[in-house]
């Protein structure tokens, strides 16, 4: 009820800025979670918004490409380049998302908590409940080895997704490094990519970031979007959209941005 009440307010005030909203060149990441909040809602809606946002000048790029050039600040100077991420590792990313990045040669990367995977019942119902406010089910490990194997990239969001906005190094350093440890063990691969929970750049405190910058080659919010870079150029920032949003919605924050 209160994603529902809260996704209407936003629809609402959007509609009304959203109305003459373009894409601007640079290179964007778009970070989604699931394809919508209600279960019933088939994914040819994502597929609408891929179409509609590309008829409207976006380019769609691969997450490393994406993350790449942000890097080496190698921006286009009137192409809009746009790349995916999904964050909280629901089983919907693989079952409805996954098909249509597919379709349109779209690799994305997909942050998850390990501990949301591997939790017993209880466990898990506390963190739908009580953390991320759904009762979207987590993928399976088998699930997101398939994503990985498909060419899509696995990236850490703690293993609890914990809000990271303390100084303990024992809980920092257990929440970032053994999140990454455990996706190498289940997937053999070298996990590169962490994205902290919730964010927004109060809810890491540098501690944090220092941390998971010892542990991770990048570091993404969910923040201060129109800038590329917060944290002194430590994290990269993405932008906030969902599957389900009106087009109009996610051409509105494809705004011009700044170093």
């Amino acid at each position: 009820m209160y994603l529902f009440i809260r996704n209407r307010i936003r629809a609402f005030i959007l509609n009304v800025l959203s109305k003459n909203a373009a894409p601007f060149p640079g290179i964007h990441i778009l970070n989604g979670h699931f394809l919508s909040i209600v279960p019933s809602m088939p994914n040819k809606v994502f597929e609408k918004q891929l179409i509609a946002l590309r008829e409207s000048g976006v380019e769609f790029i691969d997450f490393d490409i994406a993350v790449k050039r942000i890097v080496k600040e190698d921006f286009p100077e009137n192409r809009c380049l746009a790349a995916f991420t999904f964050d909280d590792g629901f089983e919907e990313c693989y079952g409805k998302i996954r098909p249509i990045l597919n379709k349109y040669g779209i690799k994305a990367c997909f942050f998850i908590n390990p501990n949301f995977v591997d939790g017993d019942k209880q466990y898990k119902e506390n963190f739908k409940k009580n953390i991320v406010f759904t009762d979207k089910n987590p993928m399976s490990w088998e699930q997101i080895r398939e994503l990985q194997k498909e060419g899509h990239f696995i990236g850490a969001h703690t293993m609890d997704h914990l809000k990271l906005d303390i100084d303990d190094k024992d809980i920092l350093d257990f929440q970032i490094g053994e999140s990454k440890k455990i996706i190498e063990e289940r997937l053999n691969i070298s996990c590169d990519y962490f994205a902290f929970p919730y964010g927004k750049l109060e809810h890491i405190s540098s501690t944090g970031v220092d941390i998971a910058a010892k542990h991770f080659k990048y570091i993404f919010s969910q923040s201060n979007y129109k800038h590329y870079f917060s944290f002194n150029k430590k994290v990269i920032n993405r932008r906030h959209f969902e599957c389900d949003w009106p087009y109009k919605h996610t051409l509105y924050f494809l705004k011009k941005k700044k170093l």
